[in-house]
C-alpha cells in the first residue's frame, strides 16, 4: 500500500464525510472505494460513450436516392446525406461556352449542391471541391465563390472544405466539381412528409445558361438562402430543388414519393417542361392555408403549380 497526498475542495470533503458518516466508514474507504469505481468506468468508457453508429455493418446502412442527393440511413437515427454536382464549358476560359467569372461558377456549384442537402432537413458538413483548372488563378477565384456560399449557413470555409486542382496540365476549359456531405437526425428529414391535398408551390423562376445571372439581380431566382429558410419552418412539409428536367418532373416524383397522384395546375404562369438550370426554383408542399405565411417568409415570385391528391 503507498500514501498519496490529495488536495479537494472544501464541498468533496463534506460530501466524502457525509457518505463516511452514512455507510459508518472512514474517509479513506470512501475515497478508494470511489477511485475503483471511477477507474473501471474509465476503462470501459470507449464502449460506454462510443457511438452506436461505429457498431453498425455496411449491410445495416439503408440506402435511398432523391434526385441528385444520396440518403444513408443509420439504425442510430440518424442519416448521412451527400449531394454532388459538377459544371463544364461554363467559366473564365477561353473554350467555355458559357463565360462567367469564377466567382461566379463557384456560386453556384456551392448554392446547387447545398440546397439540395439542405432541402431534405440535413445540416452540410463537407464540401469536397474536385476542380479541372489550375490552383492560380482560376481555382482560387472559383474556390472564393464556393466560400462565400457557404458562409451563408454559417459555416467555416477553412475547416469544411477540400479541395483538388489540376495542376499537371494546362486547361482551356473550365471543368469542376461538387459534393456536399450533410448530417441530420433521421426524424427531422424533410423526405416523404407531402400530405394528401397540400398545395405544391414553386418559388423562383426556372431560368438556365445566361439567363440565370440577370434573373438572380431581379430576384427571381430561388437561393441558398431560400431554402435554409424554408427549411427551418414547420409548416412547409418537403422541399425539392428543380433542375435540368423542369418542374412538372420534379412534381412528380414528389407525388410518386408519397405514393399519391398529382394535379397540375392548368395556369400557373410558368414553363413547367423549362430546364431550371442550377437550382433557380424550389418546389415546396404545404397546407393550402399556409399560402399567405409562406409569401410573407420570401421576396421571391411564387406560384401554385399543382395539388397532391
Amino acid at each position: 500500500m503507498k500514501v498519496t497526498n490529495v488536495r479537494l475542495s472544501e464541498k468533496i470533503i463534506a460530501d466524502t464525510d457525509k457518505l463516511a458518516k452514512k455507510y459508518e466508514l472512514n474517509r479513506s474507504e470512501v475515497i478508494r472505494q470511489a477511485l475503483t469505481v471511477y477507474l473501471q468506468l474509465v476503462e470501459n468508457v470507449g464502449t460506454m460513450l462510443r457511438p452506436i453508429a461505429f457498431q453498425v455493418k455496411p449491410a445495416q446502412i439503408a440506402y435511398t436516392r432523391r434526385g441528385d442527393v444520396s440518403i444513408l440511413k443509420i439504425p442510430t437515427g440518424h442519416a448521412l446525406v451527400v449531394g454532388s454536382t459538377s459544371s463544364g464549358a461554363v467559366g473564365p476560359k477561353a473554350l467555355d461556352k458559357v463565360k462567367v467569372k469564377g466567382r461566379v461558377l463557384g456560386k453556384f456549384l456551392a448554392r446547387v449542391a447545398l440546397m439540395d442537402v439542405v432541402a431534405t432537413g440535413a445540416f452540410p458538413l463537407l464540401l469536397s471541391v474536385t476542380l479541372g483548372v489550375e490552383k492560380e488563378p482560376t481555382g482560387e477565384e472559383i474556390l472564393q465563390g464556393i466560400k462565400n456560399e457557404a458562409i451563408i449557413l454559417g459555416l467555416e470555409p477553412n475547416q469544411v472544405l477540400m479541395e483538388n486542382t489540376e495542376e499537371n496540365f494546362t486547361t482551356e476549359q473550365t471543368g469542376a466539381g461538387l459534393t456536399v456531405v450533410g448530417f441530420a437526425n433521421e426524424e427531422e428529414l424533410r423526405i416523404g412528409k407531402t400530405r394528401p391535398g397540400d398545395a405544391l408551390v414553386a418559388i423562383g423562376k426556372p431560368k438556365v445558361g445566361e439567363e440565370v445571372i440577370p434573373a438572380e439581380v431581379k430576384g427571381e431566382i430561388a437561393d441558398l438562402r431560400s431554402v435554409s429558410w424554408l427549411s427551418q419552418k414547420k409548416f412547409i412539409h418537403d422541399i425539392v430543388t428543380v433542375g435540368t428536367f423542369g418542374i412538372a418532373y420534379e412534381a412528380r416524383m414528389m407525388a410518386y414519393a408519397v405514393g399519391r397522384q398529382l394535379k397540375l395546375a392548368d395556369k400557373s404562369g410558368l414553363d413547367m417542361e423549362k430546364s431550371a438550370g442550377p437550382a433557380t426554383v424550389v418546389l415546396v408542399t404545404l397546407d393550402p392555408q399556409k399560402l399567405e405565411d409562406l409569401k410573407a417568409l420570401l421576396p421571391k415570385p411564387t406560384a401554385v403549380v399543382g395539388e397532391i391528391l
